[in-house]
């Protein structure tokens, strides 16, 4: 689509559980991010003043979404993403935005975006191998090999790995699923286990606990990817120092066939899918 404007305009949104954001890149510069509760209804509504606002009602000239997985990669709309609002199910984000804009729309799981921009200028820059766990209201992963994101065909997340299957007494998952990682981990399996927000909890043992099933998570992801780097990120991640001691003494007592590889967190903040999301949009490889 040719451009509309004597500079490059892209509106830029982030999706999650319990926030939005968006943000406008100006010849590839990323501005103000705005920032939004995720309602329970409205997500059109909520998307489109959210756009709106972040680029001051001036056109985008193209759309570049993180959104959380799993969703239909051919058609960008969300499938049933565990811990959003039933009103989003469903929610055709390409269509709807296409049309309401009239400009080409870019959907990427949140969790890929943000591998791409890690493994572009973040931690993880230089490598060849690359897989990042985001660990927010829920557990999300993506892979970059070569530059390149590494894609199924509804991007269901690895955040649904069972580590505490259903026969051992798992604890069920809003997925339909019993002893997944984000199930035992995540923001929201953190409040429902502990009792408080992960920001609030100041039990050792209690991250403890976090940190060996997200450490159990990262050995999974060795043995099936043989990644340069393993890295973290999210707002659960803000306890790092917590948690992060006894994920990196788990993977490196779980892994025997192969060197325990770069475990870190990411260095690029809450930035890092809408800089992900860019350079898809844009067309950018990872690195």
């Amino acid at each position: 689509m040719a451009a509309r404007h004597d500079r490059s305009v892209i509106a830029l949104l982030d999706i999650g559980g319990t926030k939005l954001a968006a943000a406008v890149a100006v010849d590839g510069r990323i501005g103000t991010i705005v920032r939004r509760p995720t309602p329970r209804a409205g997500p059109v509504w909520a998307l489109t003043s959210l756009i709106d606002e972040a680029t001051g009602g001036q056109p985008p000239e193209a759309i570049g979404i993180s959104a959380p997985g799993p969703f239909d990669r051919a058609g960008g709309a969300l499938l049933e993403p565990p811990g959003m609002p039933v009103a989003w199910h469903g929610l055709q984000l390409r269509s709807e935005l296409g049309e309401r804009y009239r400009c080409a729309v870019t959907v990427e799981n949140d969790a890929n975006c943000a591998a791409v921009a890690e493994a572009r200028s973040g931690a993880a820059s230089g490598l060849r191998t690359v897989v990042y766990f985001t660990v927010s209201t829920g557990i999300g992963t993506g892979v970059v090999r070569d530059g390149e994101l590494v894609t199924g065909r509804h991007d269901t997340e690895g955040g649904h790995q069972v580590l505490w299957p259903e026969w051992a007494g798992g604890p069920p998952c809003h997925c339909g699923g019993h002893g997944c990682l984000e199930a035992l981990a995540s923001g929201l399996a953190i409040e429902r286990r502990f009792g408080v927000d992960a920001s609030a909890l100041d039990d050792p043992a209690a991250w403890a606990d976090v940190g060996r099933w997200l450490g159990l998570g990262a050995v999974n992801a060795v043995a099936l990817h043989d990644p340069d780097a393993v890295i973290f990120g999210g707002g659960v991640c803000a306890a790092w120092h917590r948690f992060g001691p006894v994920l990196l003494a788990t993977v490196e007592s779980h892994l025997y066939l192969q060197p325990v590889p770069r475990i870190t967190l990411g260095s690029l903040g809450e930035e890092r899918s809408l800089l992900g999301a860019l350079a898809l949009t844009l067309g950018r490889s990872a690195n």
